[in-house]
């Protein structure tokens, strides 16, 4: 039977597309989806545009994908991405943008540092490319702005880099897409004038930022810094903070096994003056083949063991000799972490065959929520004191989290599961009238209780995943925003995935995004200090704030607008998860931006 495709996340293995055969979904997000393609015996890689040029989408993902096919028609590097292709499905005229590029079948920078483990020597060699590539664009007249390292692609069979992902890229005369003051990118790998920029012209619309090859020099000198001093970046939040006024340690403090001259070097890469930064990715290039030359003992080894564990920023106030006992302390947390969560994991069970037995819950019998409570207490206890050990969650607490896509990377829609039916039925939710309704959300009545019901038998992990009300210091990963949130926000409020309005993260804290403000793990109001037509301003937004690992994560999961109704939402400070903080007076707070962009998710990122 013929089938019949509606959308590009819906391309079948085996369809074609203008003869691209496609092989696979590599991945997919709001704003495209990338599938590995197949013509005359040799792939290739399809990026497809999720949004038609003529459909409104805010987020101007087709002209987001011509801009970067604007940026690599310029460019033929042997280290950049190479574009073959480019058209418009179903239609030449008004269909779906798609770009074919070459396809690398390898690995991200970060990841190529876990599997390869790379010698000095190896890493220098690697990022002299890397440096001349980016000369090249330079001179061009094309900018990256978000070199990082999941934007660079190491190939398996020879090791060689690429430079990827240009849809935040720049070129002379390219069209404006940008409206806030600094282009799209990466907080950590942004340069200290820009940041100084966004502090200082935070609330001017009109303010824009005019990126400069220092920046892009800037950005690569934070992936060294972060090959050289992080020994799982792809499985680990990278912990050693680089924003500030102050320089970070220097590389060889962090790991011993970094070769004095190549530590010296990337912190002149990284200077928080541009004019003690080189002033090209030219002579970047030259410092790092003269470097390269080298051929001692120090220069061979690899810089990081398999079994190694990251070394933990000074802010923290550990050292290196209380990091040589951890090993042991991780084993023993990890063995209680692992024993907890499988408990817990139990009684989630045992509970859920209880309702099959009497179909209720009722606040006379919680003896089984007790103790799943206590022991979910028990075990954000152990993954706390595990994190603060520098230590990643045992493979029992990862198994937890839901599986989740590459880091901006949304996985397609799933076939739908065949649920057990809940002994309370939510009510659905509905738009408002010309009179205040209450509001139609599982934090209302029968649905607010059976919510909490759900939260006191669910483990840490899984209520950190649901958004339970807690005290929890963990950390949440990844995971899909409830259906009954998206409906409010994309069906009945008619946000656009990835709308974004400047919230004032907590409203006891009022001030601009050039002010900072201090945070602590808990509970948070915020309040949407420059909204839009679908999320005013005034709107409350009540959420919760999470501060380890110097960096903030901030989800709000209910938004009362100030007609009075209130509808459930998905709405995160910052795209792509946790956003790197200063720390804060106290221990156990942070120095964060007292408003910043919140964003209307899918999935919390």
């Amino acid at each position: 039977m013929l089938t019949v495709i509606h959308h590009p996340a819906q391309f079948p293995p085996g369809y074609t597309v203008h003869g691209w055969r496609v092989v696979k979904l590599v991945g997919a997000g709001a704003y495209g989806a990338v599938y590995k393609v197949e013509m005359n015996g040799k792939h290739y890689a399809m990026k497809v545009a999720m949004h038609r040029s003529t459909s409104g989408d805010d987020g101007k993902a087709d002209a987001r994908l011509r801009r970067e096919l604007g940026c690599l028609v310029f460019l033929r590097h042997p280290n950049i991405i190479a574009s073959r292709a480019y058209g418009r499905w179903p239609d030449l005229e008004s269909g779906w943008l798609y770009v074919v590029l070459d396809y690398v079948d390898g690995y991200t920078l970060a990841e190529w540092v876990e599997k390869v483990h790379p010698t000095p020597q190896e890493v220098v060699r690697l990022f002299s490319k890397l440096a001349a590539a980016v000369d090249y664009m330079h001179g061009r007249g094309v900018f990256h702005r978000d070199l990082k390292l999941n934007n660079v692609m190491v190939r398996a069979r020879d090791g060689e880099p690429f430079v990827i992902d240009f849809s935040a890229g720049d070129y002379t005369h390219a069209e404006d897409l940008t409206d806030a003051p600094l282009p799209p990118g990466t907080k950590r790998y942004r340069s200290p004038e820009a940041s100084k920029f966004l502090r200082e012209n935070g609330e001017d619309r009109n303010a824009r930022y005019e990126f400069k090859a220092t920046d892009d020099v800037y950005a690569l000198g934070v992936c060294l810094f972060d090959v050289l001093t992080a020994p799982r970046p792809a499985s680990e939040t990278v912990k050693t903070p680089i924003e500030g006024k102050t320089m970070p340690p220097d590389p060889r403090l962090l790991n011993e096994r970094v070769p004095g001259g190549l530590s010296d070097a990337v912190m002149r890469f990284i200077a928080r003056r541009p004019e003690h930064r080189p002033p090209s990715a030219e002579t970047m290039r030259r410092e790092l083949e003269a470097l390269a030359k080298e051929s001692g003992p120090e220069w061979l080894s690899p810089l990081h063991t398999a079994t190694a564990q990251p070394v933990l920023a000074p802010a923290t106030g550990t050292g290196k000799g209380a990091n040589k006992a951890r090993p042991r302390r991780g084993f023993v947390v990890g063995g209680v972490v692992g024993m907890l969560a499988v408990v817990a994991l139990a009684s989630l069970f045992m509970s859920r065959q209880e309702g099959h037995v009497s179909n209720t819950m009722t606040s006379d019998e919680p003896a089984v929520q007790r103790d799943a409570g206590g022991l979910a207490e028990a075990l954000q206890r152990a993954v706390a004191s595990h994190e603060d050990a520098g230590m990643s969650p045992s493979p029992a607490v990862a198994s937890l989290a839901p599986e989740t896509s590459p880091l901006g990377v949304a996985l397609p829609p799933q076939a739908q599961v065949q649920k057990e039916e809940p002994a309370v039925k939510r009510a659905p939710v509905v738009a408002s009238t010309s009179e205040p309704q209450a509001p139609k959300t599982p934090a209302s009545n029968g649905g607010r209780a059976e919510f909490l019901k759900k939260c006191a038998i669910a483990s840490a992990a899984v209520a950190l995943q649901m958004g339970c009300p807690s005290s929890s210091q963990v950390r949440p990963g990844p995971s899909d925003c409830p259906d009954e949130a998206r409906e409010a926000m994309f069906e009945v409020l008619r946000l656009q995935v990835n709308d974004s309005v400047v919230i004032t993260i907590d409203r006891r804290q009022p001030g601009f995004m050039s002010e900072a403000g201090i945070y602590a793990d808990g509970p948070v109001r915020g309040i949407v200090s420059d909204g839009s037509d679908e999320l005013p301003t005034g709107t409350v937004l009540i959420g919760r704030v999470w501060t380890g690992g110097n960096a903030l994560l901030a989800r709000y999961t209910e938004a009362r607008l100030p007609s009075g109704d209130t509808y459930p939402v998905c709405i995160a400070i910052g795209e792509r998860g946790a956003e790197p903080a200063e720390p804060g007076p106290r221990p156990g707070t942070v120095s964060f931006n007292r408003s910043m962009y919140g964003y209307a998710v899918k999935e919390w990122p």
